[in-house]
């Protein structure tokens, strides 16, 4: 109960060596560490080193699922430092397990339970680096309890082209009597992904397309238009989370921090981020939310305090990926929204300044069925062929802005857009926008009772310059109207009540 006491008793009393000292020191106060001597590499999970590393995560996953839940180095710690159960609270959970008075696991336990970023409220731009820490220092975690110094956390490549890899899980998961791997199994995944088939399967689109958002050139978002981290966060993460898991698992996320998927799927994502700076995508220099603090158990079940700056860099961190996504080359529409990016705080040029042409009344409830949304044009829009499209501003373009989404509990599937000129258009792959998830948008106290905290940054932006221009060449009649429907990919849980608070047409 008295191991933790500070992060410079991490330094000068835990370390072995002057080295590792330095290292630590450098952790602990958040500062940038040096690369470390030599470069670990994570392995695609399907690859033969990754199958190694898999068992060894197996093994691992059970002696900690084993360890008592007030051991930092726990699988219960592990889980509650993303999010804590949620049918309790974080300080139910702290009094529960460690009473009322004072102790260093419990002061731990509050400085590290609860603090995900960026899903409940807090800034959508922590979503990379927060997760890269978190998934660093539970690999640490991983090598000390099972004891293997070489162990790197593989990822799940989900977006492979291989149809026999893309959206299916590694079959290690998914194996709930195996002697070795049956630690690695959840019961609550959906039957797809607990069937080793594509959890895609069915959708309409492409789920797994992650194209657009690698395609981006900010960081952060611009206006309206979402930047490569908002995009990912909100795009295939959440898409993942929900094709894969129930409202108990991966699907809610309370609960995704439990399923022993959930640290290969962020493997990946952390892949992304990497493949997308190798491209030559920077991260913001000057931003200050970079500047802000985390605590995270070690693999000693000590604290350490790191600034998300800090996590820039994978191979200041020490680790690279046997193999990285390739990057689209950049559309105009992502060329456009570069342009913009003039500064970290993402002030925009004259010309960019947003212009909203359409709203909807009164947001949307999505339901079992197709809902349909009028976008009506707003009263300063012009007019034009095609409410949206401006032959004078050729170098805009037009997006569907979705904000402020909520849920009472996840809807456990992804709805799908389409934008059309009438409601005697036809839904197809022509006018299909693309999809949303109610992942981060479900009500949640975050620790100090606070429900408007609980959601996540609700923000998606979909670019739909190609489906107005596709109506201008099919000569639809003018209107002032725009028809978005709302189309789930699956049976919805009716307890949900998914609410869409705004959703609006801008040129930008």
């Amino acid at each position: 109960m008295g191991r933790f006491s500070s992060t410079r008793d991490v330094t000068m009393l835990q370390r072995r060596d002057v080295l590792k000292g330095f290292a630590a020191m450098s952790l602990a106060l958040g500062l940038p560490p040096a690369a470390e001597a030599s470069t670990m590499v994570r392995y695609d999970a399907a690859s033969s080193k990754g199958l190694e590393m898999l068992s060894i995560y197996a093994n691992a996953v059970h002696k900690m699922q084993g360890l008592g839940s007030s051991n930092p180095t726990s699988w219960l710690w592990q889980w509650y430092t993303h999010f804590v159960d949620g049918s309790t609270t974080k300080s139910a959970e702290i009094s529960r397990m460690f009473g009322s008075n004072p102790s260093t696991l419990k002061t731990l336990a509050t400085n590290t339970w609860d603090t995900c970023q960026s899903h409940s409220g807090q800034n959508y731009n922590n979503f990379f680096p927060w997760h890269r820490l978190f998934v660093y220092y539970f690999e640490r975690i991983v090598r000390h309890v099972s004891g293997r110094a070489d162990f790197t956390l593989p990822y799940w490549n989900y977006t492979s082209s291989d149809p026999a890899k893309r959206g299916v899980l590694p079959r290690q998961f998914i194996l709930p009597n195996d002697p070795v791997f049956g630690s690695l199994y959840r019961p609550e995944r959906s039957s797809l992904a607990n069937s080793g088939l594509p959890i895609q399967q069915g959708q309409p689109g492409d789920p797994m397309d992650i194209s657009t958002a690698m395609a981006k050139t900010s960081y952060s978002n611009v206006n309206s238009v979402q930047g490569f981290c908002g995009a990912i966060s909100s795009g295939i993460h959440g898409r993942i989370h929900v094709l894969v898991g129930n409202s108990k698992g991966m699907g809610s996320v309370p609960y995704a921090g439990r399923d022993p998927l959930f640290w290969v799927h962020h493997s990946n994502i952390d892949r992304m981020w990497v493949s997308w700076n190798k491209a030559g995508s920077t991260n913001p220099t000057t931003a200050t939310w970079a500047s802000k603090a985390f605590v995270f158990g070690d693999a000693n079940g000590l604290g350490v305090t790191r600034k998300l700056s800090s996590a820039f860099s994978a191979a200041n961190l020490g680790y690279a990926y046997d193999s990285l996504i390739p990057v689209p080359v950049t559309t105009a529409a992502s060329a456009t929204s570069s342009t913009m990016a003039v500064s970290d705080t993402t002030t925009a040029t004259t010309s960019a300044v947003p212009r909203r042409v359409a709203q909807a009344v009164s947001g949307a409830n999505p339901g079992a069925g197709a809902t349909d949304v009028d976008l009506r044009r707003a009263s300063d829009a012009p007019s034009a062929a095609v409410l949206g499209l401006d032959p004078a501003l050729p170098q805009q373009h037009c997006y569907v802005v979705l904000k402020d989404l909520h849920a009472w509990v996840q809807p456990e599937v992804l709805y799908h857009l389409y934008l059309r000129s009438s409601r005697s258009q036809r839904l197809e792959r022509a006018n299909y926008v693309g999809n949303i998830n109610f992942f981060d948008a479900e009500f949640h106290d975050h620790g100090g009772g606070a429900m408007a905290e609980a959601l996540g940054q609700n923000l998606y932006s979909f670019d739909v310059t190609p489906i107005l221009q596709q109506l201008a060449r099919n000569h639809v009649p003018a209107s002032d109207n725009l028809l978005l429907t709302i189309v789930p990919g699956g049976s919805p849980n009716p307890n949900a009540k998914p609410l869409i608070g705004s959703i609006e047409l801008v040129r930008q």
